[in-house]
């Protein structure tokens, strides 16, 4: 399954069509729908920080159903140690050695047992984990940066890691803030 955006909006049929209607309104239809789910549509577009971008920009200060639009650099595996990897190496390469940040993790990941099997990793477990790959000073508070990891069900019995690597202002609610440089 391939997405590298995720849109969150107040559920409902009616605000998914209205949804629709904003995202052509403000970028057009360059996107492939990859998934709708309630309240969560996944789609794969061009430069998914471009379109945070156009989104903010079109939408700030109006009335819309969506609350988030978030880029993604990389759909993983939900086991911890792969996220760990893959984000120890966006956070390496994107955040200042002098700046802020913070994990933030919607949902949960696992761990492999002695045995293969997939075991619930414990959240905070998982972020110390991932945290420990990253030597950059933690501000749980007022981060200049994020590592967002959010878990995605996409199939009956599948789920993916979508992981995001961007300043803090890209992970607030499309209506507040104005926009900014996500990178």
């Amino acid at each position: 399954m391939s997405f590298n955006l995720i849109i969150t909006y107040e559920p409902g049929r009616e605000n998914l069509d209205w949804v629709f209607s904003q995202i052509n309104e403000c970028i057009g239809t360059s996107y492939v729908v990859t998934r709708v789910k309630p309240s969560m549509i996944l789609l794969n577009v061009e430069n998914p920080y471009e379109v945070w971008k156009k989104l903010k920009q079109c939408l700030y200060n109006k009335n819309t159903a969506i609350y988030r639009v978030i880029p993604v650099d990389e759909v993983v595996d939900p086991i911890v140690e792969r996220v760990a990897k893959k984000a120890s190496e966006y956070a390496l390469s994107r955040i200042p050695q002098d700046a802020t940040y913070r994990i933030t993790l919607h949902g949960k990941l696992y761990t492999l047992d002695a045995n293969g099997r997939l075991v619930r990793s414990r959240t905070l477990d998982a972020i110390r984990l991932i945290a420990e790959g990253i030597p950059r000073k933690v501000d749980l508070e007022n981060p200049q940066w994020v590592v967002y990891i959010r878990t995605v069900p996409v199939g009956r019995w599948f789920i993916v890691a979508a992981l995001s690597v961007a300043k803090a202002v890209v992970f607030k609610n499309i209506r507040v803030d104005p926009p900014q440089e996500p990178l």
